[in-house]
């Protein structure tokens, strides 16, 4: 456990003393305040409320979602274009803790960023909307769960981000591929649900959003909450064991 703790750290250590995680952080601020800026002046003299501006601020958490997957597609593979992973090999540890390491680093500072832009938030809606702020009424649960169930979809897709980059050895692959997936998936699940295809319903993206089933209807016929548990489960061990598998056991040319 030390042992993972201290690959973990030096994790962060190496992400945190790159320039372009302190601008993506800037970035953030930057956007909040923007954002905080165009909606006061937007809804002035209206019912908007602090909770409303908690749920519209939730869509910078997709700004956060390609952060976080330029992190999770680059934390392994850039390794072995830099040529740096023959400095982790060599030491007296396990691959597999190299690897766990670095995906809890990834998750870690995904549920981080999340924090991070809720409290930005919060802070906003203080600044312009704190005479609604005791205006309880399912607007705090629509507020909270789109931060909740958005995060939970980031983690998925940075999962695949970190999958690919463990497997191709490609930052470029493990980034750009998560991405469209990220911009095409909706649309196309749309078209399959138009078209009543049913057994779209198995595919991962079909279940990555599980806000539906508190606010909505899921996405076809027969879907349930823990059928679309068990959908990302297979396909995310799936993935694991693949990139697991091959971190482990294929030679490191470097």
């Amino acid at each position: 456990m030390n042992i993972l703790y201290q690959l973990i750290r030096n994790e962060n250590q190496k992400l945190y003393k790159r320039m372009r995680m302190w601008i993506f952080l800037g970035f953030i601020v930057v956007a909040n305040i923007l954002i905080g800026l165009f909606f006061h002046f937007l809804f002035k003299d209206t019912e908007f409320s602090f909770w409303d501006y908690v749920q519209v601020s939730s869509y910078v958490l997709l700004v956060i979602q390609l952060i976080s997957i330029i992190i999770a597609g680059d934390i392994v593979s850039s390794e072995f274009e830099r040529g740096t992973i023959k400095f982790l090999l060599i030491r007296p540890v396990k691959r597999v803790n190299i690897l766990v390491s670095k995906y809890i680093t990834v998750q870690a500072n995904v549920f981080l960023l999340g924090m991070f832009q809720l409290f930005l938030s919060i802070i906003i809606g203080l600044i312009f909307y704190a005479d609604s702020l005791f205006l309880l009424d399912q607007r705090v649960l629509v507020g909270l769960g789109s931060y909740l169930f958005q995060l939970i979809e980031i983690g998925i897709i940075t999962s695949i981000a970190f999958g690919l980059s463990a497997i191709t050895r490609s930052s470029v692959i493990s980034i750009a591929l998560p991405i469209f997936l990220v911009f095409t998936s909706s649309a196309l699940m749309t078209l399959f649900q138009h078209y009543h295809v049913d057994a779209a319903k198995y595919l991962l993206f079909a279940n990555t959003n599980l806000m539906p089933y508190f606010f909505g209807e899921p996405m076809f016929e027969g879907m349930t909450l823990l059928f679309s548990i068990v959908i990302i489960m297979i396909h995310m061990m799936s993935f694991f064991l693949l990139a697991g598998y091959l971190f482990t056991k294929k030679d490191v040319h470097v």
